[in-house]
């Protein structure tokens, strides 16, 4: 019996961390509530816990929750243990300084992406987070996993996937996306506008290792009024030559 509700409250507390984690905004304790189903006692209970153990960070003054330092530095780890460890901060630095832009390195999880590494000159309300996920068919990184699939793992992806909705220009027409993803390789970027955020539009292309399978995806994005979707294109040749020099760390011969 102790075993089962011990048990429940890992299972609650794990739901609450990622429910913040793959938020774009800090949370208020109601919007957790309705948004884990859990009770008020329950989300109270384990915020408690949580915020003490440094896995959850609150804000006192705008009274709001976010993902602790704690997560942060375990995810780091984790990345750390990994090949992956390769892909550099400078990396990311030395893009964004090139570009003006903001940064970020993905892996794929599930159906899914999440982010391991981040650069972010300055502080934006939809700011990407380490740990944090995103669906593939909305985000320029996931468009470039797509498009490294072998062709049994497409069809079981889109077998699956819902193709949800996020904004107007959310492709949510399977013929549609598979056209779209069909010419990642072929041109060697992917391009999102505006399709998970109305704000944001971003281009991402993959890391590869010697034998061309996708290890991970660097992105450029940006907010929509900071550069138009014609100017952010335009930066694909500086993406694609970082990720090529970062793939040759994992034995791809530069073209």
């Amino acid at each position: 019996m102790v075993r089962d509700v011990q048990s429940s409250i890992v299972e609650k507390s794990v739901r609450v961390v990622d429910l913040l984690a793959q938020a774009p905004n800090k949370m208020n304790q109601l919007e957790i509530m309705k948004a884990s189903g859990l009770s008020k006692s329950s989300v109270y209970r384990i915020l408690s816990i949580l915020v003490g153990q440094g896995l959850v960070q609150f804000d006192e003054r705008e009274k709001l929750y976010s993902v602790g330092p704690k997560l942060i530095s375990w995810a780091r780890a984790a990345w750390q243990k990994t090949d992956l460890n390769l892909i550099e901060d400078q990396d990311l630095a030395s893009l964004s300084g090139a570009t003006g832009f903001n940064v970020a390195v993905s892996v794929l999880s599930d159906a899914n992406i999440t982010f391991i590494r981040t650069h972010i000159p300055k502080p934006y309300k939809f700011a990407i987070k380490v740990g944090g996920q995103s669906e593939l068919h909305c985000t320029a990184a996931g468009k470039v996993f797509l498009a490294y699939m072998t062709d049994t793992e497409q069809a079981a992806y889109y077998e699956a996937a819902k193709l949800e909705k996020f904004t107007e220009s959310t492709i949510t027409d399977e013929d549609a996306l598979r056209d779209e993803v069909g010419v990642v390789r072929k041109q060697g970027y992917a391009f999102s506008n505006r399709e998970e955020f109305w704000q944001i539009r971003g281009i991402a292309a993959p890391i590869l290792d010697y034998d061309d399978r996708i290890l991970a995806a660097i992105s450029l994005w940006s907010p929509t009024h900071y550069v138009s979707a014609e100017g952010l294109v335009a930066l694909a040749p500086k993406l694609m030559d970082a990720a090529a020099e970062i793939s040759a760390r994992f034995g791809r011969l530069l073209s």
